[in-house]
């Protein structure tokens, strides 16, 4: 008896594990495939700088580190002062606002000739300029922003490895529209997709790009044009000066999750984004997913409410979301005042004849942005009992006393 289920259970491990060789064997085969579907050849050419940063223009704020080659006692580490200016022991102050690295490497090559035969000069940037851009349209707090300067150094990366990351070119994004913003067609558009070899995708931690400068401004509306996002950018002095225009197709980032679209940004950039005719409420939680807006936004309630202070709401939150974190409002309340800056920086203040019942975005139960101040007021009655009880509180005070006198006294 004994053996017959000691065999049994020797068939049955055999048939498991025969099973498990199949289904590995079968596993491998689908995986092989699968990985050898998705090989992709490419060359050395890879490895090339992607010259991200060729139309950077250096200012006030960059530090730069100027390599003589073969010649450390004249290299080092070079900050650019107030007045645009870099001073060398042999050219004392010289001036390079403006300046891309490529146009200053061949300007110093020229002036150390007098000094040097056959000086060679290599520029990279070790701390980055603060990053100033406007950025107007359909946002939530459009206005200018600074971003701050980094180090290279510091982050212990190089600007080789920055030109090596999967950021879009933006330089190369730009390089048909070098003509003045007036002279350019108003319907160019640049695909950043189509003809795109490249398929390692590398992050952005270390650049600021178009996606940050969505997330400072406070995220989408309902109401954003991704799709014609225009973008005008200065062009270097060596190039003609002036400003270059770009309408980026954003649809992608907040679609498809490609941050091939999300372009670095240079200092004075100017950034629009335009309004669509017709509300989509898509764009909402599709921003909130991407990161370009927040999920939940700060309005402070005070007044006659039972719990008053700052609460975080959802974005795109009511009114009554508030209340309803805030509440419930103290007997004898009265009507609700509302003040908040407007995108343009006017001042609203008004009175709102709230209804718990309204709904969401309407005159009753408005939508709150972030930074709204919310006040419960008194009603009529609420103010009269007031005055009463502050008319009273010296008699009532007077009248307890006196009994309190008469008590002590009597006995």
């Amino acid at each position: 008896m004994k053996n017959s289920k000691a065999n049994q259970i020797k068939k049955l491990l055999s048939i498991n594990f025969s099973g498990f060789i199949f289904l590995s064997s079968f596993l491998g085969a689908q995986a092989q495939q699968i990985f050898e579907d998705r090989k992709i050849a490419f060359d050395s050419s890879y490895l090339q700088s992607k010259d991200e940063l060729k139309d950077y223009i250096l200012d006030t704020g960059d530090i730069l580190n100027i390599e003589f080659i073969n010649l450390p006692e004249l290299s080092g580490l070079f900050s650019i002062d107030e007045q645009g200016e870099i001073y060398f022991e042999r050219l004392k102050y010289t001036y390079v606002r403006g300046l891309t690295i490529k146009e200053l490497t061949k300007f110093l090559e020229e002036r150390y000739e007098e000094f040097l035969l056959n000086p060679e000069i290599y520029i990279r940037i070790n701390t980055f300029k603060p990053i100033r851009i406007s950025i107007n349209g359909e946002l939530r707090f459009p206005g200018k922003i600074t971003f701050p300067a980094f180090t290279t150094d510091y982050l212990k990366i190089e600007e080789e490895s920055l030109r090596e990351t999967r950021l879009i070119d933006n330089q190369t994004s730009f390089d048909n529209l070098e003509a003045p913003v007036s002279s350019q067609n108003e319907n160019t558009t640049i695909s950043y997709l189509e003809g795109s070899t490249n398929f390692i995708k590398g992050p952005n931690t270390y650049v600021t790009t178009l996606s940050n400068a969505i997330q400072q401004a406070g995220g989408l509306t309902t109401y954003s044009d991704l799709s014609k996002i225009e973008i005008i950018r200065d062009v270097p002095i060596g190039k003609g000066g002036g400003k270059k225009r770009a309408i980026i197709n954003f649809l992608p980032y907040i679609n498809e999750r490609d941050i091939s679209t999300d372009i670095r940004l240079f200092d004075g950039d100017s950034i629009f984004i335009p309004t669509l005719q017709e509300k989509d409420k898509s764009i909402l939680h599709k921003s909130i997913l991407s990161g370009l807006s927040p999920k939940f936004i700060d309005v402070k309630v005070s007044g006659q409410i039972e719990n008053p202070g700052i609460v975080s709401i959802p974005l795109e939150g009511a009114l009554s979301d508030a209340m309803n974190l805030t509440g419930p409002k103290k007997p004898l309340s009265g009507k609700i005042f509302l003040i908040r800056y407007k995108k343009d920086g006017s001042l609203i203040r008004k009175s709102i004849k709230y209804s718990a019942n309204a709904s969401p975005g309407s005159e009753g139960n408005p939508y709150l942005i972030s930074g709204d101040l919310i006040t419960v007021k008194n009603s009529f009655y609420g103010r009269t009992s007031g005055v009463i009880k502050a008319v009273t509180d010296p008699f009532v005070g007077i009248y307890a006393a006196t009994e309190l006198y008469q008590n002590i006294t009597d006995k």
